[in-house]
């Protein structure tokens, strides 16, 4: 009978590993596509696209600039500030690694400087730019609750043709 026990025991821990597994394949799936379709609606200048894959209680941070957005008005603004400074923006992804709440995201962003960003004393240079960059999402119910880019801001303005401020 004692064996009979363990047996069952046994056989319920490997189907509740087996079952969890398999939710966690499917969370790291889902997971990846969530990053695979923020890039591509970054692409697509789709700002309500991209709105959409946020929580309502979501942070977004830009870490080269310090700039973060608490909210999805925020985040809308930032992107269509980021996209009207760079009409012709592209992100080409190089990797994604997934887990149950996290996507990396590493990219290449391209683009001409051909508008600038007046309000940030950034003006159009006309000049053709490459930035990598990573973008670390923690997900929470299908919906990014954080997303952190990082990537070189000094690279980005010497690529662009404009130079920092502080350098000599």
């Amino acid at each position: 009978m004692r064996i009979h026990y363990y047996f069952i025991i046994t056989l319920i821990t490997c189907i509740l590993f087996l079952f969890g597994c398999k939710e966690t394949k499917q969370n790291n799936q889902e997971n990846e596509r969530i990053a695979k379709s923020f890039i591509k609606y970054w692409n697509e200048r789709d700002v309500d696209k991209i709105i959409s894959l946020f929580s309502d209680n979501c942070l977004y941070e830009e870490v080269a600039t310090g700039r973060k957005y608490s909210d999805k008005d925020g985040i809308s603004n930032y992107a269509i500030s980021t996209l009207s400074g760079i009409p012709d923006s592209k992100f080409e992804i190089i990797n994604i690694v997934s887990n149950d709440n996290l996507s990396v995201v590493e990219w290449i962003w391209k683009g001409t400087n051909s508008v600038g960003w007046p309000s940030m004393g950034i003006p159009a240079t006309n000049k053709y730019f490459e930035v990598r960059g990573v973008s670390v999402m923690i997900i929470e119910n299908n919906l990014i609750k954080r997303n952190s880019d990082y990537w070189d801001w000094n690279t980005f303005l010497r690529e662009i043709g404009v130079q920092p401020s502080d350098e000599s």
